[in-house]
């Protein structure tokens, strides 16, 4: 699960930068590729101004720093760099300590990570609040334990509380324009409701706290799933179609008793992809968003009759990306 923060340029003034501070520098950075995101403004002025604090820094900081930057920030299609459009509407004539500290703010991030003048800064004009980071203390941060903690495995679910799991999962949400869901077995159960009752409370969790989930035009929702009989070369005639009619029934009833609800319920398109899987590789249950891959162990048939969490267990795991990506491109199921 994830943190977010926002930076502050001026953290990366060169005069704090001694072995201590760059330590604390590389910790914050690389914590931040693991499980974590960095909130940026639209118009570029922080990620444009971290970028040349680096490029001033002296050598051997610089080299240090100068690749986790350009990993996070330069890197096409970074998963780890959110970019949102802050408020005031003048915030393009405020100073980058002001528009970091708005889009804090207007975001609800985990933390402001800042140096010492800005410290000084925010207390004096009574800004300063929970959340609020200085770089030089960021190994014994809240933060940091926070980021840590989110980092493993977390659950089981059913020993939580409801908030406690609803956090996970905004956590996991808050922050994408899109949502996918992997499980090779939708519809093989006799109960469907329960699967779709499983992803209609991340569907509402992301409606609710999703930050551009309720901008018009944004969002879409792709289950990926597979046949629910394999057919094998070798096999009758009769054994093929007999199978291909299953198949096709179990089609039109994970239309009917999920996609379609869920597809009427919110503004976001729901599709269905069903792939055929011949080598059996599609076995795991996976949420995926642009920033985060969360295993869900027991998959999304979330709850219990009587309403209570099932023993379940959801694990970041990034390294899954190429395997998602396979199951992707499986060729599409004959329905």
């Amino acid at each position: 699960m994830l943190v977010s923060a926002v930076l502050d340029p001026s953290a990366f003034d060169a005069v704090y930068f001694d072995a201590l501070y760059t330590i604390q520098t590389v910790d914050f950075l690389k914590g931040i590729q693991r499980n974590g995101l960095l909130i940026v403004d639209a118009e570029n002025r922080l990620r444009d101004a971290l970028v040349e604090q680096v490029k001033s820094l002296p050598i051997k900081p610089q080299q240090r720093l100068r690749f986790l930057i350009q990993e996070l920030l330069l890197k096409k299609k970074s998963k780890r760099v959110i970019a949102c459009v802050v408020s005031p509407n003048d915030i393009s004539s405020a100073s980058l300590l002001d528009l970091a500290y708005h889009l804090k703010t207007d975001t609800e991030t985990d933390a402001l990570i800042i140096g010492e003048k800005s410290l000084e800064t925010l207390k004096s004009g009574g800004r300063f609040s929970e959340g609020i980071v200085p770089l030089s203390e960021y190994r014994d941060s809240d933060f940091e334990t926070k980021r840590q903690r989110y980092e493993s495995q977390v659950g089981p679910i059913d020993m939580l509380s409801e908030s406690e799991v609803e956090e996970l999962i905004i956590r996991s949400i808050r922050f994408t324009k899109w949502l996918r869901f992997y499980d090779a077995y939708i519809g093989t159960g006799n109960n469907t409701s329960r699967f779709r009752d499983g992803i209609k409370y991340i569907l509402c969790l992301w409606k609710k706290h999703g930050f551009f989930a309720s901008q018009q035009g944004i969002g879409d929702v792709k289950m990926f799933t597979c046949s629910a009989e394999r057919i094998q070369e070798g096999e009758t005639d009769h054994a093929k179609q007999s199978k291909l009619a299953r198949n096709q029934e179990n089609h039109r009833k994970v239309v009917r008793d999920i996609i379609e609800p869920l597809d009427n319920q919110f503004s976001w398109p729901v599709k269905l992809f069903v792939k055929d899987d011949p080598n059996r590789i599609f076995h795991a249950r996976f949420l995926e968003t642009q920033h985060a891959i969360i295993q869900i162990d027991s998959g999304f048939d979330l709850f219990e009759p009587n309403g209570k969490f099932k023993r379940n267990f959801f694990t970041l795991n990034m390294p899954a990306s190429a395997h998602l990506r396979e199951c992707r491109e499986l060729p599409d199921a004959d329905l």
